[in-house]
């Protein structure tokens, strides 16, 4: 190869080499590249190992190298300062240098700067430190998360087990006042004055209110803990609706409120729990009846679903409506709607969350569209019992 050749390779690759005889001598240097230090120029003469410390403790792997036993010896990322303080990389090979007729006269020594490849594996080495690092911060957060949600887990199921005993005693108590009450207002103990009336009527209606917020804690501890059963069998939807009419005619004539049904006939049978069916309606009416002014109107439509398979029922009113803001929190556990107009909105806002869960686990769905001061429409679906498994 042509000499000028094989510099301009060395220069490239930032390579020099130094030739030694057997006893590590230097007898020729050349650095194209500019990688050896000053003293490597006038170095001739004098041992490798002086030059390269970074050699000392090999001398047994050169000398196999010069003895023909050893092919090649490396030591690599052997790592310098300069004379400006900046570090670098080199990769030390020791190669036999042999004569034209292949005997064994020296050492070929190589110096090639590898700075910018131990630049990026430091740099590379680095990463894995801190991703090591991280991995193990990572996995002691898991463990702790890991513990505190076992911890969340064994308080929720504490403060459901309080919720459930809690409702399960306030029951019998609230039951007996009411019983007693209706007994006094019904004139079975004697005749009562006005004042007298007045006050049962609010007692009744207090027991009455706490009733249905005690039942409710009761349905949400179910629900959570997985303890609540449907019994489902086919149900006529249009008569169950119309009975819960019915049940709710006095309340809204009390509320001077007009209720109207819409239900065409030939409708399929709904499959559903009968008693869990008619509490969804009977919340959603009772919910359109709450956020209703005096005079207002609702309406309940009984139809087939654009979900094929499935009834449907809305409720919709011409109430005060739902603000944005309210809309994506309203089936919340104890959340309840702001009114900016004066209606009766006394409960614990357990009823839209209960019966979302219930006409989940029926298999269907419940949505509404609302508009603030132009109502609300509620829509729940139920599959029809003929529906294909």
């Amino acid at each position: 190869m042509d000499s000028t050749v094989a510099q301009l390779i060395l220069q490239d690759r930032k390579i020099a080499y130094v030739i030694t005889d057997p006893d590590l001598t230097i007898l020729e240097v050349s650095d194209e590249a500019n990688i050896l230090p000053a003293g490597y120029q006038t170095s001739l003469g004098c041992s490798l190992l002086d030059l390269d410390p970074e050699l000392i403790g090999s001398e047994e792997a050169l000398a196999d190298v010069l003895a023909g036993e050893l092919p090649r010896f490396e030591l690599a990322w052997v790592n310098r300062e300069t004379a400006a303080g900046q570090t670098i990389y080199l990769t030390l090979v020791e190669l036999p240098h042999r004569d034209q007729e292949g005997r064994i006269i020296g050492l070929i020594h190589l110096v090639e700067d590898v700075t910018e490849v131990g630049v990026l594996n430091q740099w590379l080495a680095q990463q894995r430190n801190e991703l090591r690092l991280l991995r193990d911060q990572l996995a002691r957060q898991n463990l702790e998360l890991a513990a505190a949600n076992a911890e969340l887990q064994r308080l929720d199921e504490l403060k459901s087990m309080f919720v459930s005993i809690a409702a399960h005693e306030l029951r019998t108590p609230l039951t007996l006042i009411r019983g007693y009450g209706e007994m006094l207002l019904d004139g079975d103990l004697g005749p009562l004055a006005d004042t007298q009336r007045d006050c049962l009527e609010i007692i009744e209606r207090s027991a009455s209110r706490l009733l249905t917020i005690t039942g409710e804690l009761l349905d949400v501890t179910r629900i959570e803990t997985g303890r609540i059963e449907l019994v489902l069998k086919p149900v006529d939807l249009p008569t169950l609706v119309k009975a819960l009419a019915a049940e709710f005619g006095p309340e809204l004539e009390a509320r001077m409120q007009h209720l109207t049904l819409r239900i065409p006939s030939g409708l399929p049978l709904a499959l559903c729990d009968e008693t869990r069916a008619a509490q969804i309606v009977g919340n959603l009416l009772s919910n359109a009846s709450k956020f209703t002014l005096p005079g207002g109107l609702i309406t309940v439509d009984v139809a087939l679903a654009e979900e094929a398979g499935f009834l449907q029922v809305s409720v919709a009113d011409n109430g005060v409506g739902i603000s944005a803001d309210d809309q994506a929190k309203l089936f919340n556990r104890f959340f309840r709607a702001a009114s900016p107009q004066p209606t009766e909105t006394k409960g614990a806002g357990l009823g839209l969350h209960i019966t979302r869960a219930l006409a989940e686990l029926h298999g269907g769905r419940i949505w509404f569209e609302s508009e603030l001061g132009r109502g609300s429409t509620f829509h729940v679906t139920f599959p029809a019992a003929d529906r294909p498994a």
